[in-house]
């Protein structure tokens, strides 16, 4: 029993480890439209990864564009996200790559009104 909650305890210190050894900025703008339709999502994915939304308006911040994805990986590599095209379509796998959990997709269906649902 003691050698099971040992063995527990070390993939828990894995996983945790794993998932704060990236670093997940959201650059958005609550005037920007484009970050409007990515927000729900992003909100939804930082439930279960570690995401700091980042409100331009309100911060001194050297980015270029919103809305703005910027993951520092546990390599230290830098992956940028730009775009309410390209974060609904990458950002869950690129999520998912560098922390190894399962995540939820995300679509944005035009006949709903483009808002936000999990695809099935």
């Amino acid at each position: 029993m003691k050698k099971i909650l040992v063995i527990g305890f070390c993939f828990m210190l894995v996983l945790v480890s794993c998932v704060s050894a990236m670093n997940v900025d959201f650059y958005y703008s609550e005037s920007c439209p484009y970050c409007k339709q990515v927000y729900p999502m992003v909100v939804e994915l930082s439930k279960q990864f570690p995401i700091n939304l980042l409100d331009v308006t309100k911060g001194s911040y050297d980015v270029q564009g919103v809305p703005l994805i910027q993951i520092l990986t546990s390599d230290k590599r830098i992956i940028n996200l730009v775009g309410s095209q390209e974060i609904p379509k990458y950002l869950e796998c690129e999520l998912n790559e560098q922390s190894n959990l399962n995540c939820i997709t995300f679509s944005a269906d035009n006949s709903i009104g483009g808002s936000w649902f999990v695809r099935e």
